[in-house]
């Protein structure tokens, strides 16, 4: 497989610091920007299932992530994923209760491959 594209983003949740809701999040800020004109138009696909998509994040809590959710938001292609500790967890806004809660952020790279 050769690299066609690959893209980067941020996913964030300022409130309830979910690693799953940051990962989609991080994703879905990624492909926002792909357009992947030229896979029909230069014959590098004849369809996008033969498109491979990596994800590779860095977030907090890695082993939180539910996987499943986060490949759901790749819409077509052979998907694959990668978690890893990494992203930003910060104290947040002071509760009612006295405590604080949290901002968790994200990172991705998704990367799409043809044959």
């Amino acid at each position: 497989m050769r690299k066609y594209l690959i893209e980067t983003g941020t996913g964030t949740d300022f409130h309830d610091a979910d690693p799953t809701k940051c990962a989609v999040r991080a994703v879905t800020d990624a492909i926002r920007r792909c357009t992947l004109i030229g896979l029909h138009e230069c014959q590098l696909i004849s369809s996008r299932k033969e498109m491979a998509v990596k994800i590779k994040i860095g977030v907090p809590f890695p082993e939180k992530v539910i996987q499943e959710e986060v490949l759901n938001v790749i819409p077509f292609g052979k998907k694959e994923i990668e978690v890893i500790e990494g992203g930003l967890l910060e104290e947040g806004g002071l509760l009612k209760d006295g405590t604080r809660d949290h901002i968790m952020m994200a990172v991705t790279a998704v990367t799409v491959m043809v044959p």
